[in-house]
């Protein structure tokens, strides 16, 4: 250790899998000052994530700390005494699966007014009531009775991020460590968080580590980057802080062209709820066999509600979702797949990634047993996994890798339709645009049909035939997305693009 006064230091930090092999994080090494905003930067499996796990003295299952040191505040997290007197009181952290730090069975009023009571030791209930509407209030969500009362279920995918803020902040905690903390925003709110994140690390004395695969956010919002390579960290620079500009979507040449097979998915006057609240209002829309229709949106206004009616999850309460007679597929598989936005959510963390890639195969295609394993190689393949990936567990792989897999799993079964729910939102850039290019093959040769529900709308524009805009459950703009996207009507449609507009409300 340097014993510069560094509010956290790693040094020689490495980290592998337990049964052996190649570490996922080799002799890392970096100091984090008081008041410092340090990016992290890398390709999904670069082993980001085990480097923020580590700040907490915590490995993912499968993996084992094999060297190095960790000192936060003068303390080892990595020892249960350092443990206990550093996690949230020290250091917080932000996953990037934000539902997952939440307790699904409590809400998230009584989970924000514990987390205030343990660490903050607010000393009657009055204090830590007021003490989470102030939290609720710096994240900028409602602090009355009828939103402390959601269940996690019934928050949106920013929302639930946010509410993860604001218990990483009870305590007022010296590091924050954030992992991916905008992969469930749209263009907006990511910028809004941008903000958010500024304001919250104001005055000089809290320090943050932010982990993404987003270069450019974390050049915005960091004194020094850092990069991650194949486990390895790349000398540190100086972030420049970019001007935020505009950039403008138009469709691409990589989006498959000519006439769509006819209408494959009718939706009229469709209303949801989660429980006594309405979440979708009226929502029509069609879907073109072998097209791709893009469903954008603000979060919170009813995108994966909508995924879920479509493909039965989700009870509506008035309209219709008729699929046509044709959609099953030939020879047997499931007509329509889901590929859900919370991937660690949708795997059982008991079962191999063998057990859930093999299973789909012999029940809905009928492939033998003796089969399905080589099959499941070439779909992880497609997804960009290798072969290895069939002996491990979902806690055992990166946030980006568990999305591939649920990508993969979804694949087959064979389907005529994927409704695809954020599936970009937890990969790089790169690996991302070759999901999408994945997915515009699939279209071509098997004449697949998808619905892309997503906040990225540079996917929307290379991918998508057609734009359906949500706002407050329901459709504010739809049409022809080169129309939708280039020269937006709506206020919602145009701030989402950055064309102006007037700010909507979330």
């Amino acid at each position: 250790m340097t014993g510069s006064g560094a509010l956290a230091e790693i040094e020689g930090l490495t980290i592998g899998p337990t049964a052996g092999g190649p570490p996922v994080l080799l002799d890392a090494r970096l100091s984090v000052e008081r008041g410092q905003v340090l990016g992290v930067v890398g390709r999904s499996g670069s082993g980001k994530s085990s480097l923020a796990y580590g700040l907490l003295g915590h490995v993912r299952p499968g993996l084992e700390k094999r060297g190095g040191q960790v000192r936060v505040a003068g303390l080892d997290p990595f020892t249960r005494q350092g443990a206990r007197r550093l996690r949230g009181r020290v250091v917080s952290f932000l996953g990037q699966d934000p539902a997952s730090s939440l307790n699904p069975a409590l809400r998230i009023g009584k989970q924000i007014t514990e987390a205030v009571r343990l660490r903050a030791g607010a000393s009657g209930a009055e204090e830590a009531a007021e003490e989470t509407g102030a939290l609720l209030r710096s994240v900028r969500l409602p602090d009355d009775r009828a939103f402390r009362r959601r269940l996690p279920h019934q928050l949106s995918g920013g929302q639930a991020q946010r509410v993860a803020l604001a218990l990483a902040l009870a305590g007022s905690p010296d590091l924050l460590v954030l992992d991916e903390p905008t992969s469930s925003l749209d263009t907006v709110l990511a910028a809004r968080m941008r903000r958010l994140l500024a304001e919250v690390l104001s005055g000089g004395e809290r320090a943050a580590v932010l982990v993404s695969h987003d270069p450019a956010w974390i050049a915005s919002v960091a004194d020094d980057v850092i990069r991650l390579e194949g486990g390895l960290i790349a000398a540190p620079r100086t972030a420049p802080i970019p001007a935020a500009t505009p950039v403008p979507l138009a469709r691409t040449a990589g989006a498959p062209s000519g006439p769509p097979a006819g209408g494959l998915l009718s939706v009229e006057g469709l209303s949801a709820a989660h429980g006594r609240e309405s979440v979708l209002h009226g929502v029509s829309l069609t879907v073109e066999g072998g097209g791709c229709t893009a469903v954008v949106g603000p979060s919170g206004s009813g995108k994966t509600t909508l995924a879920r009616c479509l493909v039965g999850l989700h009870r509506y309460t008035t309209g219709s979702v008729d699929w046509r007679e044709d959609t099953r597929p030939e020879g047997g598989g499931a007509a329509v797949q889901l590929v859900a936005q919370d991937a660690r959510g949708a795997l059982n963390p008991r079962e191999s990634v063998r057990t859930a890639m093999t299973r789909p195969l012999t029940r809905h295609r009928g492939i033998p047993a003796g089969d399905a394993a080589a099959e499941a190689v070439r779909l992880l393949d497609l997804v960009g996994l290798d072969p290895g990936t069939l002996t491990r567990r979902p806690g055992e792989l990166s946030g980006g890798q568990r999305q591939r897999v649920a990508l993969a799993r979804a694949l087959a079964a064979g389907p005529r339709v994927l409704v695809c729910d954020e599936i970009t939102s937890a990969l790089d850039p790169e690996t991302g645009a070759g999901v999408l290019a994945l997915l515009g093959t699939l279209r071509r040769t098997l004449g697949l049909t998808v619905v892309l529900v997503t906040h990225d709308l540079t996917a929307a524009a290379r991918f998508a035939d057609r734009v359906v805009v949500l706002a407050g459950g329901r459709v504010v703009e739809s049409g022809p997305a080169d129309r939708v996207l280039g020269r937006p009507e709506h206020a919602v449609t145009r701030e989402l693009v950055g064309c102006g507009g007037e700010p909507y409300d979330t």
